[in-house]
């Protein structure tokens, strides 16, 4: 499945690059055309926000372990003590009314501990869907910010196509094979994310 979806992937993006060149062929037959390009890897790795976030989700993962860490402890001991009150149940040292006592406590003790299996089990999947949303929404919010600031800096260079290099086809080769160093803006755009970048961030 993954695999299928890495080609759908790779075959999109060769599409996509197939209608950008064909875009760049239009605009260099109606006029001028000024092309730039930017790396989108070094973009989202030098964004001050990407660590940030990166660190948010971590932490959001780190929260989860310890939390399913105390769940499963506390399973088991249930199952300690389920065990323990099972074995009760065997003691013929005890009265035929003392041994009902000990099932009726193992059946209890046996119920809780299936219950704890399963709010393990939902929890797991509760926080992954959780933790996965966010990091979507997240990741979602920095590339609109990555392309608002590639935007802003086009229009201020007077570019009239900006493409993405770093990224490989289907054929293992990168979308934009060379490019003038005098074309890239990508420092410009990232001068323009880290702008406001707290004061003592690395």
């Amino acid at each position: 499945m993954d695999s299928d979806r890495k080609g759908a992937t790779l075959k999109t993006r060769a599409l996509l690059t197939m209608a950008v060149l064909g875009l760049v062929v239009a605009l260099a037959d109606a006029g001028e055309v000024r092309i730039a390009v930017v790396n989108g890897s070094r973009l989202l790795k030098e964004y001050y926000k990407t660590e940030m976030a990166d660190t948010h989700i971590q932490q959001q993962l780190d929260d989860f372990s310890a939390e399913r860490d105390k769940l499963l402890q506390d399973h088991k001991k249930l199952k300690q003590d389920f065990e323990a009150l099972r074995a009760e149940t065997q003691n013929k040292a005890l009265t035929e009314e003392a041994l009902d006592k000990k099932r009726e406590q193992a059946e209890a003790k046996l119920a809780e501990v299936i219950e704890s299996e399963n709010t393990i089990r939902e929890k797991a999947a509760t926080r992954k869907k959780q933790i996965e949303g966010e990091g979507r929404k997240i990741h979602g919010e920095l590339a609109r910010a990555i392309k608002d600031a590639v935007k802003i800096c086009a229009e201020k260079g007077l570019y009239t196509l900006v493409l993405e290099e770093g990224g490989l086809l289907s054929n293992g080769l990168e979308p934009v094979l060379y490019a003038d160093p005098k074309m890239d803006i990508t420092s410009d755009v990232l001068k323009l994310l880290n702008a406001d970048k707290p004061a003592g961030k690395e």
